[in-house]
């Protein structure tokens, strides 16, 4: 039996607490009508599909209203003996999911009274019908029957033959048409562990099934970033649905107990709530590999998508395992020192098990994702980054997120433009829905002037993305670079609802209103993202003596930094071309990622038509 018909066949079957008589009743209480056969919960017409669990628990407190149902007697009818799972907190899930589809509270219940310590108690009063031993209709006498041509039966025949067929078109296509998926989100799956500090094993999971499912390019998957941001929600499926714009949802909980994992799962159509798929697996930590590939493509088949073939045939070391899974976690915190941990962790996975490729992979992620933000020197984290990702390609040339990091580091550092070419295309072949990789990429084409195809290219990796604040702000980026200033303003104000004081965004901000010659409002940014004394300054030296004077201020305190673009931009703006050409050439030294924006940068315009400029140019093998 299928994972499909396992579904079917549960939501279909009663499962009581008593005697042992199933029944095919119809429950009235409230506003609400319960169909045990199909499992339908009706309210004024308006009939939703109950979870299997949620329709298992709410007939069990139906069956006998006003008693108490402890929690052993509940847990025994929901999970079958032998169930590896936290009873205690899988219970209370069920119990919210029956809460949230009646509208009832535990607050102030209508319906389900908790019994601390206890258990549970239907209070509101119920009514049944249709049962099974209602009175049997007495037959009638029988009359000989009527004989009727052959050619009126056979039309009648025939007419039952196309209606029934037509019938059956017409539901096929329809049961199509409802179950059709375009996109889908995978959710935080719930760390059932007791240790908390077991976290890092749900989130790593949930990372690891949104990556092979991504693989596929066949429909929208949701990237980590903003799923995360559901971990521990109240929110209905339907409302994380519309705010992420799915069509289906993955939720499902780890278990992890010595060197045992175990992983359900369930697939939700968003539109109906209907529970579509459940399943679960249970490996050794060794086999992890394994569980996650087959997680994968049952949601694929049952989705109707096909998964690329992956050999997974590889055991993994599971101390190595634990430490990759830390990495990452630390990695996804993206602060200064969750990108040293992600380090450390990845460097000690590998020196467990030197051939775990995607340690080697997250590895180089961690180093270009450091040295962007300058939590490390951008040479050694870019030479360091190259390493990792052609140690991670020699041991498994499938794996997109180093061909990406690869591909960046060779755009920003070496200025090898065909070879990150290549290398963003390898990626994109391997997984085409990867939002951080399509992000970096989008980062590419601008630099090359390609603006129309980097925007596009930012734009899909919001779609993919569409919480993340680094995916957000470089759209903003991409825009301003290619001078559609009003459009950057107006899209830096969106990445600032979601963090008011992300500094990236506030940086391209800053830069649309400038060119726009909205000046004041430039300042006013400027003091609003200071501290209080520096804020002072630059109001009374923009009031003094004008924004060229505040500028030249700036590009003096970011050359004594050591921010030599950033300063040859400011002195660019206000005319000093000497100056800010001495501080790029000494950038070219240097070999600062950042002067690869050089042929964008609407900062240096001023300096385009110098020889100094030009030969700049050149070096780089810009375009």
């Amino acid at each position: 039996m299928s994972a499909g018909d396992r579904l079917s066949s549960a939501l279909r079957r009663v499962r009581p607490l008593g005697n042992g008589v199933q029944t095919a009743r119809v429950y009235q209480f409230g506003p609400f009508t319960l169909d045990a056969r199909t499992g339908e919960l009706a309210n004024a017409g308006r009939r939703t599909p109950l979870r299997d669990q949620s329709l298992q628990l709410l007939l069990a407190l139906l069956e006998q209203p006003g008693e108490l149902l402890t929690r052993d007697e509940l847990t025994g009818r929901l999970w079958p003996a032998g169930t590896f799972v936290d009873f205690d907190r899988g219970l209370n899930k069920v119990v919210n999911h029956l809460r949230e589809a009646l509208g009832d509270s535990a607050e102030e219940p209508r319906f389900i009274e908790t019994l601390p310590r206890k258990g549970y108690r239907f209070i509101a009063p119920v009514t049944v019908a249709g049962e099974d031993d209602a009175a049997a209709p007495v037959p009638r006498a029988r009359r000989p029957p009527r004989r009727l041509p052959v050619s009126i039966l056979l039309a009648a025949g025939l007419a039952v033959a196309i209606g029934a067929g037509i019938a059956a078109w017409k539901w096929t296509t329809n049961r199509s048409a409802a179950l059709r998926i375009s996109a889908l989100a995978v959710l935080p799956l719930e760390n059932l562990s007791r240790d908390p500090a077991q976290q890092y094993f749900a989130d790593g999971l949930t990372d690891a099934l949104i990556t092979d499912l991504a693989k596929t390019g066949g429909i929208r998957i949701t990237s980590r970033t903003s799923v995360m941001q559901y971990l521990g929600t109240r929110k209905s499926i339907k409302e994380i649905g519309k705010e992420l714009n799915v069509d289906a949802i993955v939720e499902g909980t780890v278990t992890h107990a010595g060197n045992r994992v175990r992983v359900t799962a369930q697939l939700i159509q968003v539109s109906t709530d209907m529970h579509l798929w459940a399943d679960a697996y249970e490996r050794d930590v060794s086999e992890i590999l394994d569980l996650q590939r087959a997680l994968a493509i049952d949601i694929a088949r049952r989705i109707n998508i096909f998964l690329k073939p992956v050999d997974r045939g590889r055991v993994v070391n599971p101390e190595a395992y634990g430490l990759y899974l830390k990495a990452k976690y630390a990695f996804h915190q993206y602060t200064n020192r969750g990108w040293q941990e992600a380090i450390q962790r990845y460097n000690e996975a590998i020196a467990i098990d030197p051939g775990f490729a995607p340690a080697h992979a997250g590895l180089a992620e961690t180093y270009v994702v450091a040295g962007t933000y300058g939590a490390i020197p951008t040479e050694e984290a870019l030479t360091r980054a190259k390493a990792a990702a052609a140690s991670a390609l020699q041991l498994d040339d499938g794996l997109a997120s180093a061909h990406y990091a690869l591909a960046t580091a060779r755009a920003w550092y070496d200025w090898d433009w065909a070879g990150a070419e290549r290398e963003f295309r390898r990626g994109l072949e391997l997984n085409p829905q990867d939002a951080m990789g399509r992000n970096w990429h989008g980062g590419y084409l601008s630099l090359l002037g390609r603006h129309d195809e980097a925007i596009a290219e930012h734009e899909r990796a919001r779609e993919l993305d569409p919480l993340s604040l680094i995916v957000n702000a470089n759209l903003t980026r991409a825009l301003y670079w290619s001078r559609r200033y009003d459009e950057a303003i107006a899209q830096a104000r969106r990445t600032l609802e979601i963090d008011p004081a992300f500094g990236v965004a506030l940086f391209w901000l800053e830069g649309a209103l400038r060119h726009k010659g909205r000046l004041e409002e430039a300042v006013a940014l400027r003091q609003s993202a200071s501290d209080p004394e520096r804020a002072q300054i630059i109001a009374r030296t923009f009031h003094d003596s004008g924004f060229a004077a505040l500028l030249r201020e700036s590009g003096e305190a970011f050359k004594k930094g050591g921010f030599l673009e950033t300063a040859a931009r400011c002195y660019a703006q206000v005319g000093e071309k000497d100056e800010a050409l001495t501080l790029l050439e000494a950038c070219a030294k240097r070999r600062c990622s950042n002067l690869v924006s050089l042929n964008v940068e609407p900062d240096f315009d001023p300096l385009r038509t110098d020889p100094r400029f030009q030969a700049l140019v050149r070096q780089m093998r810009l375009p």
